[in-house]
């Protein structure tokens, strides 16, 4: 890697990264992830050694095309066909457990 695009490894920034993460690491945890966090930055700074010069985009590389369709209007099910399947609902609505859980 580069000494312009150098990252500092250390274990601020795995704290850092943690937090993001909402990982509550040990200290141990977090020394174990410094030294992990340097070998994957040194493994994928190999890719800086790649000749890239006139090599075409991967994007750019595939004859597909995609297929644009007009929209169209149809009708959908009945709300009371729908709800029929639904395991449970409420009024018009499709019951469903709760999913978002205060900390």
């Amino acid at each position: 890697m580069s000494d312009k695009a150098a990252v500092q490894v250390d274990e601020k920034l795995v704290r850092e990264i943690a937090l993001l993460a909402r990982l509550d690491l040990s200290p141990e945890e977090t020394e174990m992830f410094v030294s992990q966090f340097k070998d994957i930055l040194e493994y994928v700074s190999i890719l800086s050694e790649v000749e890239t010069e006139n090599i075409q985009p991967a994007y750019l590389s595939s004859p597909n095309k995609s297929i644009i369709r007009e929209d169209t209007i149809e009708p959908s099910v009945p709300t009371e066909e729908f709800l029929a399947n639904a395991p449970e609902s409420k009024a018009d609505y499709v019951v469903i457990p709760r999913v978002h859980v205060e900390q």
